[in-house]
Order: C-alpha cells, then structure tokens, then sequence
C-alpha cells in the first residue's frame, strides 16, 4: 500500500480542525475516508466523508482504523522528514509501518480507540433552520484577515444582528472598555442578537479550508440564546460545526 504524504498531512489538518482536537480516527476505505470527531469541550464538531486520494493499493474490499493520540506530535513530524510525494505504509494491529525510497523506516503506534472523541450523534444540519447563509469567499477572507490582526488578543469571535445588520466582530464584551474591531456583512430581517464563538475553533475551521465553494448557515435558539455556526459545501464532503458560548 502506498502514502500520499502531503494529502495525509491534509485530511489529519482538517479532521482534527487543525490540530485544536488533540486526537483523530481515520476509518479508511478504497474510495473514501471518514473521520467523525468532536472536540473534547464539545464546542466544535468536524465530520469528513472525502475522497480518498491518500491511500492507494488497498483491495476493494479493505478497511483499515487508524487511531492516533496527539497527531501533531507523534505523527505529523514523522511525515514531515519523507522527502518523497509518496511513500509505502503497511499496517498492523498496533501501529503502521512507513518506509521512504531512501532507506528510511517508521514505525508509528496507534493509540486506544477509547481515548478518542468520536462524535456518535446525528448530523445536525438535517433538522437545523437557518436565518443566514454566507459564502466564504475573497470579500470575507479579506475581511477576516483584518480580524485575525486582532482577535487572537480577545480569543473571541462575535457575529450579530443590530437593527438588521449583520456584522463580524472581535473585542470583549464582558468588559466595557474593550477594544474592538467590527465589519458589517449585509442586511438581514432577523431580532437582534450576538452570538459568540472561540476565536481559535474560528480561526482554524478558515484555515483547513483549501477551496472556494464553502458557506456559512448560522441558527440561534431563543431558549438557549446560543447559536450554531455551518459551514461546509455542496458535497457535503466537509462540514464543520462551531457552537457559541455565553459569556
């Protein structure tokens, strides 16, 4: 069987929302992989069904359960030294065996699938209504490139509703005299509202994003005053869910 070693280092960056969950289960398969994971604080969901273009050589029937503990640091520097596009893999019960044209040998140790935070529910887009959906596209990126000059000093994303604007914004505001930087986004018909979410979970979702055609759905539940946040495409390849926080 053979590695794809770039494309492995992508779909361990997406499924583990780059490296903010601290654990990943890769269930792979002839033509896709799947990783259904959760963060442990339960704020941020993950869910892939992509193509599989990391591992080839398997038989069509093959199905292979990859479990790693802290992927960033027992895994990601090991793939970092092949110098290769591709490499041979093979498993075993406990580990997998990577081997480079140069000689170089790798062994690398699963860890307990009961350490791993599997999301078992259901996908929570079926039953969702949304009062806004937005692309993700060179406007916003733009616009959240000026944000992310901020926001890591808050740790806190906002986005909400004011007189039926729409807006992104970062500061703090548990505290009066905070700072804040805020972009208005478009017009909406909707209550007012703020919905806040971790600026890292943020930040990261953007940042494993690797194409154009993504959006954002947000919902907000009025008994909770707590809102979730989309964003996937049309495929439903990817799709990541940020929930908000009180403050």
């Amino acid at each position: 069987m053979k590695v794809n070693v770039e494309n492995f280092r992508n779909v361990l960056q997406k499924a583990t929302l780059n490296f903010s969950i601290d654990n990943v289960h890769l269930n792979i398969k002839p033509d896709k992989i799947i990783s259904r994971m959760i963060s442990p604080n339960r704020d941020s969901i993950v869910l892939l069904n992509v193509e599989n273009n990391v591992f080839s050589g398997l038989g069509n029937d093959a199905e292979h359960d990859f479990y790693f503990s802290e992927p960033n640091q027992t895994l990601m520097p090991f793939l970092n030294l092949i110098d290769e596009e591709e490499a041979s893999i093979r498993t075993y019960r406990e580990k997998i065996l990577i081997e480079a044209d140069n000689g170089q040998k790798m062994n690398i140790y699963f860890c307990s699938n009961q350490i791993v935070h599997i999301f078992t529910g259901d996908n929570a887009k079926k039953d969702t209504e949304y009062f806004i959906t937005l692309p993700i596209d060179n406007e916003f990126l733009n616009i959240f490139k000026k944000i992310k000059a901020i926001g890591a000093w808050f740790g806190k994303i906002y986005f909400t509703v004011k007189n039926d604007v729409f807006a992104i914004e970062t500061t703090d505001k548990s505290n009066r005299y905070s700072n804040s930087l805020k972009f208005n986004l478009t017009n909406i018909e909707y209550d007012d509202i703020t919905l806040c979410f971790d600026y890292k979970n943020f930040s990261n979702t953007i940042k494993v994003l690797d194409s154009d055609d993504f959006y954002m759905n947000f919902s907000y539940s009025k008994e909770q005053e707590l809102g979730l946040l989309f964003i996937g495409k049309s495929n439903d390849a990817e799709t990541y869910f940020l929930f908000s926080k009180q403050e």
